[in-house]
């Protein structure tokens, strides 16, 4: 066989090869994906955790048990009930003009926590420790504060008072008996950690979810994203089967508000989210959705829309975040439900 046959049949041979591996990665692309569900109880909430793909139901397992290791860990560090977690023994040397060496993500999620706080005036604030603690055991024994306790606690309290050293990551919680509630934004910044667990192992569409907060990596598939239903301020509301679902791809939803949690003392209901100017609970029943490109944004906002109410809260995004998609809903004093949402806008 002269050159030019043998020069054919290697051509022949090499695009026989091209084919069969073409033929392979179309016969792995058609593999349907599958549905793996994870859930486990973390940071006093249950979370869930769907991930979609065509690997098997080990690689998924896999996924699911570093998600989890990750938001332990986080957990371990940002928890303000448990008495030897970073956060916890921060508090510990409030008042003493110590300055305090944290870890990359407790720093992370103070600065993002402080930065919020001055854009908001102060509505957003990681500080309150002392007055949710107050509010807990108001809650357990359902009676109000008592005055002087919660004029002493807020004392304790203000964004003002946490400095922060950025060349050497370092803090110092100026006043005596501080201590830090990164309840507003911590489950949001765990979604985001998890998220980032995936992508790390090769998931390519998985939702996120914990504690009215949840987070999207891709959608259902490469051409569906995630139909996640809006939540309502009334329980037995009429649900609208179209509009009240809100589709997520690479993007975060975070719910605020008192649906589940308040306390009722002496017939006016108190809601967990508190207003740091008065140290009382919010009276006004609302919920707030907020949708943004990460968990921990949606997570924080949301709460800080809860205490600057409707008004000032949505000129607070027209000025400050313009792209974030919010819903807002509250109960008027004829115990009617009004709102907005800018998910069209």
């Amino acid at each position: 066989m002269g050159p030019v046959g043998r020069l054919f049949l290697s051509m022949v041979a090499f695009w026989s090869s091209c084919m069969a591996l073409a033929l392979s990665c179309l016969g792995q692309a058609a593999e349907p994906l599958q549905s793996h569900v994870f859930e486990k109880p973390q940071m006093g909430v249950p979370f869930r955790l769907v991930i979609r793909t065509e690997q098997g139901p080990d690689f998924a397992e896999a996924a699911a048990s570093q998600t989890w290791s990750r938001i332990e860990a986080l957990n371990q560090a940002f928890s303000n009930y448990q008495t030897d977690t970073e956060l916890s023994l921060l508090g510990q040397g409030s008042g003493r003009g110590l300055w305090v060496a944290v870890s990359p993500d407790l720093w992370d999620l103070m600065i993002r926590s402080q930065r919020l706080a001055y854009l908001s005036d102060g509505a957003f604030d990681l500080t309150m420790g002392p007055l949710t603690a107050l509010w807990r055991k108001s809650r357990r024994e359902q009676s109000m504060p008592d005055a002087e306790e919660l004029a002493r606690a807020r004392a304790k309290s203000g964004w003002q008072h946490l400095l922060m050293m950025p060349e050497a990551h370092s803090v110092c919680l100026t006043q005596s008996g501080m201590r830090l509630d990164p309840g507003g934004i911590a489950k949001g910044y765990a979604l985001d950690a998890g998220i980032e667990v995936l992508k790390g192992m090769g998931v390519q569409h998985a939702l996120l979810s914990g504690g009215g907060d949840m987070m999207s990596l891709g959608g259902r598939s490469l051409s569906e994203p995630w139909q996640i239903r809006l939540a309502s301020l009334v329980e037995d509301e009429d649900v609208n089967e179209t509009e009240d679902l809100i589709p997520l791809q690479y993007m975060a939803m975070a719910t605020s508000g008192d649906l589940f949690q308040f306390v009722e003392i002496d017939g006016k209901r108190y809601s967990h989210i508190l207003n740091p100017s008065t140290g009382m609970g919010l009276t006004t029943r609302s919920l707030v959705t907020v949708v943004a490109s990460d968990a921990t944004t949606a997570d924080a906002v949301a709460t800080t829309l809860s205490v600057l109410g409707p008004i000032e809260g949505r000129k607070w995004v027209k000025r400050h975040d313009p792209d974030l998609k919010v819903r807002f809903l509250w109960m008027n004093n004829e115990d009617q439900v009004q709102g907005y949402d800018t998910f069209l806008d």
